[in-house]
């Protein structure tokens, strides 16, 4: 099965984005060689959300990326043996249904989720599931409160976890228009009746989306170039 790469760059207009740098990298190029690691691919699609091609281009230089501002078809046509150099023309040319028997989609926000975590999900699709996503257990205590405020329950956790990226899915059932919410097609996907597999997750795959989250995650980049 070829696999094909996306991974979501957007965030562009809050406080953290996929551009901003977490130990002096941009957290896409960090996203983007987390999954080259893995030797399953050798070309990442950028997922252009806030419609930076230029400047998501000149951040990932050097590496074999090429950027979409959306995906209207199936993914396809670039598969990892497909002729996809680094420098490749951003645009969004048709991309047609074929090549992509599994899509591996991640989020530039996720800039430290290892590589093992994305072997581990394709390696699920390919042993039959419909689509695989790493899980972590629910470890805060929740609760559930009515219109006015009130706490009326208290779910029982154990069944409960918290969802991350990257996720893989077959090929003919990724949606390109849920691309941009990647957890957003696991959940459509499940209340449609598909079956979503769970392994388990990492907990250096954290979202950063604030300046506490990124403050954090210099920490982690400090303590990993150490």
């Amino acid at each position: 099965m070829n696999v094909t790469a996306v991974v979501v760059a957007g965030g562009g207009r809050g406080e953290v984005d996929a551009l901003t740098t977490v130990g002096g990298e941009p957290m896409v190029v960090r996203s983007v060689r987390s999954l080259l690691a893995t030797g399953l691919i050798d070309h990442v699609v950028l997922l252009d959300v806030d419609a930076r091609p230029d400047a998501l281009m000149s951040a990932c230089s050097g590496l074999p990326v090429s950027t979409r501002s959306a995906l209207a078809h199936a993914l396809s046509g670039i598969g990892p043996h497909v002729g996809q150099r680094a420098g490749t023309t951003a645009g969004d040319g048709p991309v047609t249904a074929g090549s992509a028997d599994v899509v591996l989609l991640h989020e530039a926000a996720r800039p430290f989720a290892p590589a093992a975590l994305a072997t581990t999900v394709v390696t699920a699709v390919r042993d039959g599931h419909e689509m695989a996503v790493p899980v972590l257990p629910l470890v805060d205590t929740v609760k559930q409160v009515d219109a006015a405020g009130l706490v009326q329950a208290t779910p029982d956790r154990s069944g409960l976890r918290v969802l991350q990226t990257p996720l893989a899915v077959r090929g003919d059932l990724f949606d390109p228009l849920l691309a941009p919410e990647p957890l957003e097609l696991a959940r459509r996907h499940a209340a449609a009746g598909g079956a979503v597999h769970t392994v388990p997750g990492h907990s250096a795959a954290f979202p950063v989306r604030s300046a506490w989250d990124l403050e954090l995650a210099e920490l982690l980049a400090g303590r990993d170039d150490g």
